[in-house]
């Protein structure tokens, strides 16, 4: 017999590096191509500027939205340069709603959130909770501070996506395990540096472990458009009381 599952879903994360590629270019259209060529029901993307000066005042969420034909939504981490820099949720769906979680920060480091979406896929009869995050890539007091609010109760099945700043045998990820599951665990997934990647930092979670299973996985072959390289998976939505 076929098992059963609810929906199965092909998620999508990257550092999007505000759009600009290793070759320097500020490139929007390049990044839509990249996500959309990838076909994923829902993006996590970080390093994302809203009307900022180094974008020259563009809303690069709606651009995505127009080239991916996607529903958009931005959450900022700091104001910068005029506008906002945080993280955006892409959806093939119904979004029902987002919410910033701060993430405490040291003394003299970049703010940090977690966005964090309900919304039901339009491949999913179901409501899921979707999140994007980009932890401090300096500061491990930082990282620990935004896990434990990644691994505060959610109640919905849920999917957390986003530039950990960590390896896999950090203490931050570890910290994340008791809370989640990894649909990227083992050898294979390194994201930097996107030439020749040779380290994973970047990670798509999902929790609770029994409502999911990992179809696949993969480090997408894109080495110009950011400094990372996109990570995609297909997870299913299993059965389960909600």
């Amino acid at each position: 017999m076929m098992p059963v599952f609810c929906c199965e879903l092909r998620v999508l994360t990257w550092n999007i590096h505000h759009g600009e590629g290793v070759d320097g270019k500020l490139d929007l259209p390049r990044v839509g191509r990249v996500i959309r060529d990838a076909r994923p029901d829902i993006v996590a993307l970080q390093e994302v500027d809203v009307r900022t000066e180094r974008i020259k005042g563009r809303d690069t969420v709606r651009e995505l939205e127009r080239l991916t034909g996607m529903r958009g939504v931005f959450g900022a981490s700091m104001p910068f340069q005029g506008g906002g820099y945080g993280n955006a949720i892409l959806v093939n769906g119904t979004l029902l709603g987002s919410r910033v979680f701060p993430i405490g920060a040291s003394p003299g480091n970049e703010p940090r959130s977690i966005l964090m979406t309900e919304m039901r896929p339009y491949r999913c009869s179901l409501d899921i909770a979707f999140l994007s995050t980009h932890f401090d890539h300096k500061s491990e007091e930082d990282r620990m501070a935004g896990a434990g609010v990644a691994n505060l109760p959610i109640g919905l099945p849920a999917i957390l996506a986003g530039d950990l700043n960590a390896p896999p045998d950090d203490l931050v990820i570890g910290t994340l395990m008791q809370q989640w599951a990894s649909a990227t665990k083992g050898p294979g997934y390194a994201t930097i540096p996107v030439e020749t990647p040779k380290r994973q930092i970047d990670y798509i979670l999902f929790r609770p472990a029994k409502r999911w299973a990992v179809v696949s996985a993969q480090v997408m072959d894109e080495p110009v458009a950011s400094d990372h390289r996109p990570l995609l998976a297909t997870l299913r939505l299993l059965p389960g009381e909600e």
